[in-house]
């Protein structure tokens, strides 16, 4: 019989613990010792006692005399003034002041506490104090910035593609940036479906919930990803007179049409100029996509085989289609590419077509009509105007125009810059304009904001806030298409990347008989592969 001994054992902490516990005391130490450093050598300052400047501080973004959504992110920003401290100071009517201390001139104004002053006074102003401090405590004090907030709040996403500026499809993805914050997310990037293009997205009504992205992929095809009250669907609409290559697209306020155009385009270079590429479209048609019976129809109105038809349009009472329209043309001849704005009538119960009407030529503006886009209550419309072509993206001057649907009205927004703005929509609630413009560095296209008042003016604009002050000035990538939406989009990235690994076994759509004259499929030789989207053709000038 054995006998057992017993042993007394003394439990205690194992040596990983031991470990995390000192990494953690030293990481206390090293936050104490940092706050010190700080407080030291970041002196603070009374800003009545500092020398006064006559001037504002120069800081970069601009935000400088706007006005702004009580809902935006911070509008952190780098003072472009040589100092060793820098010192903001933050008020408004009805709240308490934001101290910023920095020995860095990019300013971050933090989150949270930026969101309860906005909150407390919509309608009020906001006021920036910026002083600056040399390392022998001497301070200035500049001018006062003031902005305003306004009573109404911005859509709180904004979806956007982002795209490398070359002539390949290396690197696109579409976005979505919650604007309240800056928490961005990928909807669909092409590294997904071997970097095809993600062409052009639309939302019906800013609504997450109805909404399109047309793809273009050598792999897996042309397929248009439609989102109808939330459920995702690939559709096909290659049929026996189009070629299934859709582009711009707009929603019938029904959400049950979706007009659409076939652009062929192909690139083109200048030997000599601000903006060297330049895109021509050998030709262009529009046609209606019928959700409920699967169906396309056209009418020879909208596929003029002597014309360019393109952007569709539909007006917030569904009773017509808006487009764009220009003479067609050889490459040679680009600059007589000048769209006028063109509506034809359509009864959605019938699915008939009424008569052809210019709205706005060319010639009255004095330059090319793209891209409009209707204020929400149907009222105004907005417009690009640049000096030829049914591109306007790669002009070098491209300016936002309003029309006045009720007085026939027209006139160039002071918005406008020296460079390109386009691509713009409205929020909505109509009160916010959002466009793209190259207007920081004439390359790189950039989304801006703009307050649209209730008298139809459109207020200084400002960039999109970044949570790096300094995020813009190493950026090598293009924003475009930017879309004001009222919710997150649900779909995941993944379920729209299967939708279009397994496009291939969706039912191609029925053109109507006899519906569709003048929608032909592009030649062959126009066919794009997903390393070379464009189709070149040096032009010499």
């Amino acid at each position: 019989m054995s006998t057992h001994k017993s042993q007394d054992v003394t439990i205690g902490p194992s040596r990983n613990y031991t470990h995390l516990v000192y990494l953690s005391a030293i990481v206390v130490v090293g936050l104490l010792i940092g706050l010190l450093y700080y407080f030291l050598h970041c002196p603070r300052v009374n800003i009545d006692d500092c020398n006064r400047s006559d001037r504002t501080a120069r800081i970069h973004p601009d935000y400088t005399g706007i006005v702004i959504p009580p809902n935006i992110a911070p509008l952190r920003f780098v003072v472009d003034e040589p100092a060793a401290y820098y010192y903001l100071r933050i008020t408004s009517e009805r709240s308490e002041t934001i101290d910023v201390y920095s020995r860095d001139p990019c300013l971050e104004i933090p989150l949270k506490r930026w969101q309860g002053l906005l909150r407390q006074n919509p309608g009020g102003k906001l006021y920036f104090d910026i002083c600056t401090g040399d390392n022998n405590g001497r301070w200035t004090r500049f001018q006062t910035i003031t902005n305003t907030i306004a009573d109404s709040p911005i859509d709180p996403y904004l979806v956007y593609r982002k795209i490398c500026l070359s002539v390949s499809w290396c690197d696109m993805g579409t976005y979505q940036r919650n604007l309240t914050n800056f928490d961005e997310s990928p909807v669909l990037h092409n590294s997904t479906y071997t970097f095809g293009c993600a062409h052009c997205h639309s939302f019906l009504n800013n609504d997450p919930d109805n909404m399109l992205m047309q793809i273009r992929s050598l792999e897996y095809g042309t397929p248009m990803l439609t989102v109808r009250s939330g459920q995702l669907s690939a559709v096909n609409t290659k049929t026996r007179v189009t070629s299934g290559k859709c582009g711009f697209a707009a929603w019938h306020p029904s959400g049950s049409v979706i007009a659409f155009a076939v652009n062929h385009y192909c690139m083109l270079y200048h030997s000599a100029a601000v903006e060297v590429r330049d895109v021509f479209d050998r030709s262009a048609d529009l046609a209606l996509y019928l959700a409920d019976s699967n169906s396309v129809i056209s009418t020879s109105g909208i596929t003029d085989p002597n014309r360019l038809e393109t952007f569709p349009q539909f007006s917030p009472d569904g009773r017509y289609l808006y487009f764009c329209s220009a003479p067609q043309v050889i490459p040679q001849r680009l600059r007589y590419v000048l769209c006028d704005l063109m509506r034809i009538g359509y009864d959605i119960d019938t699915n008939e077509w009424g008569a052809l009407e210019t709205v706005l030529t060319a010639k009255q503006v004095g330059g090319s009509i793209t891209q409009p886009r209707f204020s929400p209550d149907g009222r105004y419309i907005l417009l690009s105007v640049s000096e030829y072509s049914d591109f306007p993206i790669h002009q070098s001057k491209c300016d936002l125009f309003l029309f006045d649907t009720q007085s026939g009205s027209y006139s160039k927004l002071p918005i406008s810059s020296d460079r390109n703005d386009s691509w713009h929509g409205f929020s909505s609630n109509g009160r916010w304009i959002v466009f793209n413009s190259k207007r920081i560095d004439g390359r790189y296209s950039r989304p801006f904001f703009s307050y649209f008042d209730t008298d139809g003016n459109a207020h200084k604009p400002f960039v999109m806030p970044q949570q790096d002050p300094s995020f813009y000035d190493s950026l090598t990538l293009a924003y475009n298409m930017p879309e004001l939406i009222k919710s997150p989009i649900k779909i995941t990235k993944k379920q729209f990347s299967r939708s279009i690994i397994s496009y291939k076994n969706t039912t191609a759509a029925s053109a109507v008989t006899g519906a569709t004259p003048g929608v032909a499929p592009p030649p062959e030789s126009t066919v794009q592969d997903s390393q070379s989207p464009w189709s070149a053709t040096d032009i010499r000038e």
